[in-house]
């Protein structure tokens, strides 16, 4: 018995739909929505491909930046979900960067440019290859 699709296979399927056999029979206007919901679509099939393999990535470089280590990670929660933790890391970066302490920090630059090219691959592959 074949496997059942995965979300990202599906929303890949739907979204081919919503282009090749709905779209056609829309309005002008409507079509630009259609196409519009076709790219979050595809968007939001990349990132369910892609897994929590960027956000994992994302969280250790923070990690490392902050060199939190056992002692500091006992004063939280230890149900604190990837996501929590990435929160609160970036936030963490964030008023950082606010209260001027990472101005001049090469590793900070160099975290945002991956985690910005990460994320513009996801949201349009190959478009960092491009500029």
């Amino acid at each position: 018995m074949p496997e059942r699709p995965d979300g990202a296979h599906l929303l890949k399927l739907a979204r081919a739909s919503l282009l090749e056999e709905l779209s056609a029979e829309l309005s002008e206007g409507k079509r630009y929505t259609a196409r519009l919901i076709a790219n979050a679509m595809a968007i939001a099939a990349r990132e369910l491909g892609a897994g929590a393999g960027p956000r994992q990535a994302e969280r250790a470089a923070l990690v490392r930046l902050f060199r939190e280590d056992r002692e500091e990670a006992l004063g939280r929660p230890e149900a604190e979900t990837l996501d929590e933790a990435l929160q609160r890391l970036r936030w963490r970066l964030a008023a950082e960067i606010r209260g001027g302490e990472r101005d001049a920090d090469a590793k900070v630059h160099a975290l945002l440019r991956e985690v910005a090219a990460a994320r513009l691959e996801i949201v349009k592959p190959g478009a960092a290859k491009q500029g």
